[in-house]
């Protein structure tokens, strides 16, 4: 496992409209792993799940406009310019095969990576990244953290507050507009890249993939989180991260 104690590096490139873009690395010896924390997350969503990773991956965290220590944040997101700046992070790292993976909005990116740089990624993790924004209310009738304690509720409101304290009204109503602007159902019906989707079932009668939109392909895995909902890495850090060391460690990832 990551020792929690173990600082990570910080790594600062300029965004494509001039601003701040941060990212965290963590160097080892093995594949290469970036994750994208969530919508009002910043690197620190993933300390939980970094303790129980493969210590030899070559981890890195990116951290989204407005977020984190990468700012200001950007009045005109979308994914896809979200991807093209994770991209930016990448090749200033140098790294020529990698696996993405996020969590929400940052499974999303992880999958738009896929359609933009297909032949770079090994694969892509999805921790409950919509691949519509309808898949929330057809799939999961709009719950979202319906299985947290109190405990954890109060952890994750807290971590929202700290970034959400920073934006004002303006910025917080583009962000929260950008994942609605994306269809991910294209880029799943094609790519070969490996997919790994994980999602909580809220206790509930689990969904079709054709409610999540979802295509039923070779390449992609669907692997359910029983009693979880949509906080993976809060909720469950121990699963989350076992199911990414078992995919990326599946692959072939120089």
């Amino acid at each position: 496992m990551i020792a929690t104690g173990n600082p990570p590096r910080l790594l600062e490139v300029k965004r494509r409209d001039g601003g701040r873009l941060a990212g965290y690395r963590w160097p080892g010896a093995g594949p290469s792993l970036l994750l994208i924390p969530g919508s009002w997350s910043d690197y620190r969503q993933y300390d939980a799940v970094r303790t129980h990773l493969d210590k030899e991956f070559n981890l890195a965290i990116l951290e989204l406009p407005g977020h984190g220590r990468s700012w200001p944040p950007t009045p005109r997101g979308t994914i896809e310019d979200f991807a093209r700046e994770a991209l930016r992070l990448t090749d200033e790292m140098g790294w020529r095969s990698w696996v993405a993976g996020g969590h929400s909005i940052g499974g999303m990116i992880a999958i738009e990576l896929a359609g933009q740089r297909p032949r770079e990624l090994a694969g892509v993790i999805s921790l409950e990244g919509w691949t519509h924004h309808e898949v929330l209310r057809d799939a999961f009738s709009g719950q979202v953290d319906t299985t947290l304690s109190q405990d954890l509720e109060r952890q994750r409101l807290e971590a929202r507050r700290q970034t959400l304290c920073r934006l004002n009204p303006g910025q917080i109503a583009a962000f929260r507009s950008i994942w609605q602007r994306w269809d991910g159902l294209p880029i799943l019906e094609s790519t070969s890249v490996p997919v790994l989707e994980v999602w909580g079932d809220r206790n509930r009668p689990r969904p079709s993939l054709r409610r999540m939109r979802i295509p039923e392909r070779d390449n992609i895995q669907l692997r359910w989180v029983a009693g979880a909902s949509h906080s993976l890495p809060l909720e469950k850090p121990q699963e989350v991260a076992e199911a990414i060391n078992r995919f990326v460690n599946s692959l072939e990832v120089p």
